[in-house]
């Protein structure tokens, strides 16, 4: 890339459980110039028992970036950072905002520091609410957090035509549900485990074997199906021996039995949404994330909540929304 005369960028960090996104973006067009994943995150430095190596990985992935389009630091305004890269993990612990929240909420909790000798605002995450050490079973029912899941929710409400009050899904390592209101406040939020449970059964049990082709290739709806309501019969432990089963007794292929599972493990998701808005006059779900992923849940969405309003965000919108997101609370 050859710079253009008077043009400047910002760089956008954001830093999860095991990977990290680097990207430059236009100031003025938002554009994405270039972008670069890291197989480094929190988890490093929870194993490491410091952030030094988190730091170091983000530092050697910002001169590796920069250099490839021949920028130096004079021509970055400032980074944004968000994610798990402002818990007591990453390189700078910043509070979470207290839900309701709204964007200003965001804004006015950001913490300054510098990473690579560059100015870096870091964005809050949000908690449902205040629970000291002494929290009950009760308390915990209620409470969630989250961590950069409130930078695409704000770029997704942003670029879409949405009024009254919803619920924004997005599917991932954690499924994240966040309620919003009519005036575009974030009331709460309510997580799963839902993407890493796929990933430690593909990963460390005894299905490994059968699921050797690894996960979902391609979406098969008769397989999702198949396995979200065994597990609504038979209960989650035992459908997800039946991938087993599948493998030693049937023909169907490695990327069927691989929709199974994530449909086995989905019903448990879709259950947990169905608790946390049992009640709720709610006028749209929006559903977001990677492509199999959004199309999957959707689907099943539409098993559970007929009488609802589904929307997929398109791949365009989803791509933007961290971007478009971080931008607005920085600029609020």
């Amino acid at each position: 890339m050859k710079k253009v005369a008077d043009e400047m960028y910002v760089i956008l960090i954001d830093s999860g459980t095991t990977n990290t996104r680097i990207r430059i973006v236009d100031e003025q067009s938002k554009a994405v110039i270039d972008a670069l994943k890291i197989e480094v995150g929190v988890k490093n430095a929870a194993m490491d028992k410091s952030n030094q190596g988190l730091k170091e990985a983000i530092e050697q992935g910002m001169e590796e970036v920069l250099g490839k389009n021949s920028l130096g630091k004079s021509d970055i305004v400032h980074i944004i950072a968000s994610g798990m890269i402002t818990s007591n993990l990453g390189l700078k612990e910043v509070p979470h905002v207290v839900a309701p929240a709204e964007i200003s909420d965001f804004s006015r909790g950001m913490d300054q520091d510098e990473i690579y000798g560059i100015p870096c605002h870091f964005i809050p995450g949000m908690k449902n609410k205040d629970i000291d050490g002494d929290g009950t079973i009760e308390d915990i029912r209620e409470m969630d957090i989250m961590r950069g899941e409130e930078v695409e929710v704000f770029g997704l409400l942003e670029q879409m035509d949405i009024s009254g009050e919803g619920i924004i899904i997005l599917p991932g390592s954690h499924t994240k549900f966040v309620r919003v209101n009519k005036d575009k406040e974030l009331v709460s939020c309510f997580s799963t485990l839902g993407g890493e449970l796929v990933q430690a059964v593909q990963g460390n049990t005894i299905l490994s074997s059968s699921l050797e082709d690894g996960l979902i290739d391609t979406l098969e709806m008769d397989h999702l199906e198949n396995g979200y309501f065994k597990t609504k019969e038979e209960g989650l432990t035992r459908s997800l021996f039946g991938v087993r089963l599948l493998d030693m007794y049937t023909n169907i292929s490695g990327n069927q039995r691989a929709n199974y599972l994530l449909g086995a493990i989905y019903h448990e998701d879709v259950q947990a949404l169905k608790f946390y808005t049992d009640g709720l006059d709610l006028d749209w779900f929006i559903v977001g994330g990677s492509e199999i992923l959004k199309d999957s849940m959707s689907h099943l969405l539409s098993l559970e909540f007929s009488d609802k309003k589904i929307i997929k965000a398109t791949q365009e919108v989803v791509e933007q929304s961290y971007i478009i997101g971080s931008i607005m609370i920085q600029d609020n």
